[in-house]
């Protein structure tokens, strides 16, 4: 009888052993990734890294639906949504009736991915963003116990630590999410620190790999021929905030001293682009019409199509981010791809990247006699505008390439198989001994 036990525990050791070296030759060589955002969130962002990983020998399924203000833009630069996702709710114009539906698809779509899982597993699911974790739902902590009950290894990116525009809400669900993944991934040396000290995360298992530029293919233009495309006036001293509009980005304290900068005598224009919550863009609207700035500040608050977003940037004389907060900022990172002057807050992710009077003008969110100030201090020095570009394209402002992210993020994932080919060696000892 012992005998045939022991013959049993070789024989299982022997099968661990075996499917381990299977797992270690993933490792050097391609192995399958699911790159999940099923609301389709941040799809420039999945769009760059899902493309660069492919050049890393990773099969890449796109786990995402398509942009509901782009339906075609996966298809238009080569890429291919999972088709097994349901995806219809983002076609639908009216904006309750669509989150509606999109939200009923994504549930769902969680339960279809895990009776996938469990009949064909990836190597490893790499999630990007959970929606209803932001709004304290519980149903994507039951999917990842699923996952990990499935043992599939787990990578988390953590684009932003909490909910940007209310970061004490819900934090008990954030600690459950981030310590339920096996690899977490930061896109900033703060970041990393936050999750570290709010969320009791072992830095070990935290890799900090930067956030690139979403549009980098700069179009043969002038300043002027872009703005005439854009149908921007070619003389006046172009200020531009672009990118999603939220209640974190600061858009009230950068009106605030835009008023105060025109008040004193200061010409030129602002342009604030992006699209975000209706309420949200009334409000702002309403402050430009209160304040009687309709004449120095255009407002496109829409969508932006992704053709005109690099217009945009290389019509700008000069670009602001007046942020309350965040963690990350995939329109800095694209901005500083343009060689532009930057007036930005002193957020410690912006300071990772801009340092104050060398290549940016950085200010206290909330102080808006020192924002108006560098603006017009850049508005009415051009030979100072000058200078922090050169030096922005002399230093590159440490600017990641995607194919630098794309190994990085190999190397997390590679980290992460021979960590469970380790245990599972470990653990083969530990039966036979």
């Amino acid at each position: 009888m012992s005998r045939q036990v022991s013959g049993s525990r070789a024989e299982s050791n022997s099968e661990t052993l075996g499917h381990s070296k299977v797992e270690a030759d993933k490792t050097r060589s391609q192995i399958s990734v699911y790159l999940m955002d099923l609301w389709s969130f941040i799809p420039y962002y999945m769009a760059r890294l899902c493309a660069s990983l492919r050049a890393e020998s990773i099969e890449v399924t796109l786990g995402s639906t398509c942009y509901h203000l782009d339906r075609n833009y996966f298809r238009k630069v080569g890429l291919t949504p999972d088709p097994i996702l349901l995806d219809s709710g983002g076609g639908i114009r009216s904006s309750r009736l669509r989150r509606l539906v999109k939200a009923f698809e994504y549930l769902v779509n969680l339960v279809i991915l895990a009776i996938r899982m469990t009949v064909s597993k990836p190597d490893i699911l790499h999630v990007e963003y959970f929606t209803f974790l932001d709004h304290g739902f519980p149903f994507e902590i039951w999917f990842l116990k699923y996952v990990r009950f499935l043992g599939v290894p787990l990578v988390y990116t953590i684009h932003n630590v909490t909910f940007q525009d209310a970061p004490d809400r819900h934090r008990p669900m954030y600690r459950r999410a981030y310590h339920m993944a096996d690899a977490l991934i930061c896109h900033g040396e703060e970041a990393r620190t936050q999750v570290v000290q709010d969320f009791d995360v072992r830095p070990e298992r935290i890799s900090v790999i930067p956030h690139g530029p979403l549009f980098d293919d700069k179009p043969e233009l002038s300043q002027t021929e872009a703005r005439m495309k854009l149908g921007l006036p070619s003389e006046a001293t172009l200020v531009l905030c672009l990118g999603v509009i939220c209640e974190y980005k600061g858009i009230p304290f950068l009106l605030d001293a835009w008023k105060q900068l025109i008040e004193s005598g200061a010409s030129a224009h602002l342009l604030i682009a992006g699209t975000g919550e209706t309420r949200l863009l009334s409000s702002i609207r309403e402050k430009v019409s209160l304040q009687g700035l309709e004449s120095s500040v255009d407002l496109w608050l829409h969508f932006i199509p992704v053709e005109q977003l690099p217009l945009l940037f290389l019509a700008a004389d000069i670009l602001v981010y007046p942020y309350k907060a965040g963690t990350t900022s995939g329109a800095l990172l694209t901005g500083m791809n343009y060689g532009k002057p930057i007036v930005a807050t002193k957020l410690p992710f912006f300071c990772e990247y801009l340092k104050n009077e060398e290549n940016a003008l950085l200010v206290d969110y909330g102080d808006v006699d020192a924002l108006s100030s560098s603006l017009r201090r850049l508005i009415h020095d051009p030979e100072e505008r000058l200078r922090l570009t050169r030096v922005a394209d002399k230093e590159d402002l440490k600017n990641p390439s995607w194919a630098d992210i794309a190994k990085a993020t190999r190397e997390c994932y590679d980290n992460l198989l021979k960590t469970r080919l380790e245990s599972r060696r470990t653990n083969g000892r530990a039966i036979q001994f």
